[in-house]
C-alpha cells in the first residue's frame, strides 16, 4: 500500500504548518503575555512601608529588593556551616517589616515563588 494514496500530497505541507504552530505558541505566547503585563497594574509596588522607627535596611533599597534571597543564603551558610552569628538575621527583618503575608508573600506570590523558609523560620 502507497502511503501517500493513504494521505494524499496536500498532507505534508499541513503537518508541517501545525508543528510549526505548535513549536512557536511558546515564544509567541510569551511576548504576547510580556507586552500585557508591562501595563498590568500589578506591575507597582504594592509592599507595605517598614516601620517608621527604623530609617535604613541591611543594604540598600534596591540592592535587597532584588538581591535579598542572596544575602539571606550567604548568612544562613555562615551560621549552619561555621556557627558564626553575625549581625543579620531573619529576626531582625521581623522588626521593621512585621507581617510576612504583606510584606513577603504579596511579592512571592506575585512572581509565582514559593519559599520554604517558613517551614522551618516562624515568622508570622
Amino acid at each position: 500500500m502507497n502511503i501517500n494514496r493513504i494521505f494524499g500530497e496536500n498532507t505534508r505541507g499541513v503537518v508541517l504548518a501545525i508543528l510549526t504552530v505548535i513549536i512557536l505558541f511558546p515564544i509567541g505566547y510569551s511576548i504576547i503575555s510580556f507586552v500585557f503585563a508591562q501595563t498590568s497594574p500589578n506591575a507597582e509596588l504594592f509592599l507595605e512601608m517598614p516601620d517608621s522607627t527604623y530609617t535604613e535596611c541591611v543594604k540598600d533599597t534596591d540592592y535587597m529588593r532584588f538581591h535579598h534571597w542572596e544575602l539571606l543564603q550567604s548568612v544562613r551558610s555562615e551560621v549552619v556551616r561555621f556557627g558564626i552569628r553575625g549581625d543579620i538575621s531573619l529576626s531582625g527583618c521581623r522588626k521593621c517589616h512585621t507581617s510576612r503575608e504583606q510584606f513577603c508573600n504579596k511579592c512571592h506570590n506575585a512572581v509565582s515563588l514559593y519559599p520554604d523558609c517558613f517551614s522551618c523560620h516562624y515568622y508570622p
